[in-house]
């Protein structure tokens, strides 16, 4: 057990330093965040887990995480950063039911189809790590699409 939180841990922390490397470059953020998807299906790839295995906690964090994005977006647009924090806050929430909702939906329509879905650590935590950052990095280049730019300045 130890060696599966060394390495999604090593995972998250490659995952961050991209995140901390884009807002230092000022790369824009969607598209980044895109990207970084790659880290935790490497992972899975590499520690030989089914990426079928992994498609609940995929859906499960690509809603969650986009429409968590949506709400953060919004809210900062709205009501500065005060309502990015409550959109997160209070966006967190209803995405965790949205999203766990469908993910329990999608599980269980593959086990009706003989299909394994893992609910082992290693597969549900870089499952959901890839599909938090493909949700939120497309919610988020979407918005770069549509001229919204989200600077630190």
């Amino acid at each position: 057990m130890l060696k599966k939180i060394i390495y999604v841990s090593s995972l998250g922390a490659l995952v961050g330093l991209g995140g901390v490397y884009t807002l230092n470059r000022v790369i824009p953020l969607g598209p980044a965040v895109l990207a970084l998807t790659a880290v935790p299906l490497l992972g899975l790839f590499f520690a030989r887990r089914s990426f079928k295995g992994a498609v609940p906690d995929l859906v499960f964090g690509m809603l969650d995480t986009g429409l968590l994005a949506a709400f953060a977006l919004s809210g900062g647009v709205w009501f500065g950063v005060a309502g990015a924090i409550a959109g997160s806050a209070i966006g967190d929430a209803l995405t965790d039911g949205i999203a766990g909702f469908f993910e329990g939906g999608i599980a269980q329509w593959l086990r009706k189809r003989g299909i394994e879905e893992a609910r082992e650590p290693l597969t549900t935590a870089l499952g959901k790590m890839a599909g938090c950052l493909f949700g939120s990095g497309l919610v988020l280049t979407v918005a770069f699409l549509f001229g919204l730019r989200v600077n630190l300045i």
